[in-house]
């Protein structure tokens, strides 16, 4: 498998004075962490709403409000 080439970050010094990154032609790499699917708070909304009412219908929309209904029910149990 081929490895990934990390490019170099380039700071505000690196550059000639009055010089613009976009002159260049400097490329910016933006990280971010994308999540996808069900979060923890769904997941246990969900596990705890199906194993009270046995109902799917309930379980998706507790896993809707996911921590409120976590919430609630831990207050209320």
């Amino acid at each position: 498998m081929a490895e990934k080439i990390k490019p170099e970050r380039m700071r505000p010094e690196d550059y000639a004075p009055g010089e613009s990154p976009m002159r260049r032609g400097a490329t910016y790499v933006r990280r971010e962490i994308v999540s996808k699917g069900v979060g923890f708070g769904s997941a246990l909304a969900i596990a705890i709403s199906f194993t009270t009412h046995q109902s799917i219908l309930w379980a998706i929309i507790h896993g809707f409000f996911s921590w409120l209904y976590v919430i609630y029910y831990a207050l209320t149990r």
